[in-house]
């Protein structure tokens, strides 16, 4: 199985490749503007962060989220990756007025696939001034933070799961679990 790491240049991207590695799976790292050359080498895809907005990069952009529209595999997008993939399934992105930085406690409503086996309740690293207002239609909301900012949504149907906050960072609690989750949901 192989999972493809598309890359936005934030700093924790590589983190999200080590993860997944030390869950036996061979990643590909692939730049965003580069995802179609990739689409047919990968199993999996998850979207990393980065510095771009979805609202003030829309153009750079654009292209990669024609192909996430066409996407048909297991996709789990994090932070950049989670607003890239919920604008271009039909979601709503705004420029937040409460940006979350540093730790931020979560809570789940929905134990869904990818939180599944995470307390209620948990800390995690955000960094993000932008924020989804609402997900892509036939998705839900699986947690949020104590601001009141969608953290995480799932259409396990698809396969397609998003988090705000970052997995990757050693700060957040049971980040881990999210990629064991994802990985476990792509093994099915």
């Amino acid at each position: 199985m192989i999972f493809g790491v598309v890359i936005f240049g934030g700093q924790y991207n590589h983190l999200i490749v080590k993860n997944l590695k030390s869950l036996g799976v061979d990643v590909i790292q692939i730049p965003f503007k580069q995802i179609e050359d990739y689409l047919g080498k990968t199993d999996c895809l998850v979207l990393g962060g980065g510095p771009q907005s979805v609202i003030d990069n829309k153009d750079e952009l654009a292209p990669l989220m024609e192909k996430i529209r066409l996407l048909n595999k297991p996709t789990l997008g994090i932070c950049l990756g989670f607003q890239v993939l919920s604008s271009s399934l039909g979601g709503s992105v705004i420029k937040s007025n409460r940006p979350e930085y540093g730790l931020t406690r979560i809570t789940i409503d929905n134990n869904d696939t990818i939180l599944n086996s995470i307390p209620k309740s948990f800390n995690a690293w955000e960094s993000h001034a932008d924020e989804v207002i609402s997900p892509p239609e036939g998705f839900e909301v699986l947690a949020k933070s104590v601001n009141g900012v969608i953290q995480a949504i799932s259409n396990e149907k698809k396969g397609i799961f998003g988090v705000q906050f970052h997995p990757e960072v050693k700060h957040t609690e049971y980040g881990m679990k999210v990629f064991e989750n994802f990985v476990n949901y792509c093994r099915k």
